[in-house]
């Protein structure tokens, strides 16, 4: 681990004393885990939320999304969503063919509206306590810090991509461009 100036270990600490304490009010949970249906179970239900967040996702991406799922029980998963009407899987045709997205149907994206809903009542009573600007202060630095999150994982995103793009690429082909 890196050394940290003490500027830094102080914030550390404080967020992690931050974090215990929400913890504590059960302001941690995600909104997704709250999800529920007499029909679909939860982890099905987080897979149809964040394919309406996104709209199309590579398996790849939707078993990130879901924890780490294994690839196994993602095809299991998607098999059940898809055997009801609520997705339906899609070949790449630009890229590798073998290369499967998955996308709502109708019927999906009528349930991950009502899922939606669901998960903005639980984050509006998260955001409840606080009041006008303290809310608005706190939604723009979320939004500052989920802008580098997201600036860092594009491109750890963008070095997974092509390490995949290269263990998928035929051997002749590696072996010519090393050449």
């Amino acid at each position: 681990m890196t050394e940290l100036s003490v500027d830094v270990r102080v914030q550390v600490a404080r967020w992690r004393n931050l974090l215990v304490d929400a913890a504590r009010c059960g302001a941690l949970e995600s909104p997704l885990a709250a999800l529920s249906h007499p029909h679909w179970e939860r982890r099905e239900l987080q897979a149809i939320w964040w394919l309406r967040s996104e709209s199309l996702l590579p398996v790849g991406v939707l078993a990130m999304r879901l924890g780490g799922l294994a690839m196994p029980r993602l095809s299991r998963l998607v098999d059940r969503l898809e055997d009801g009407g609520l997705v339906r899987r899609e070949r790449s045709v630009r890229h590798d063919r073998r290369r499967v997205r998955v996308r709502l149907t109708d019927a999906g994206r009528a349930l991950a509206d009502e899922l939606d809903a669901q998960v903005q009542e639980r984050m509006a009573k998260l955001l409840s306590p606080l009041q006008g600007e303290t809310r608005s202060a706190l939604m723009d630095i979320l939004e500052l810090w989920v802008q580098a999150l997201t600036a860092q994982a594009r491109t750890a995103e963008e070095v997974a991509e092509e390490n995949t793009e290269l263990a998928s690429a035929p051997d002749e082909l590696l072996t010519a461009s090393a050449a």
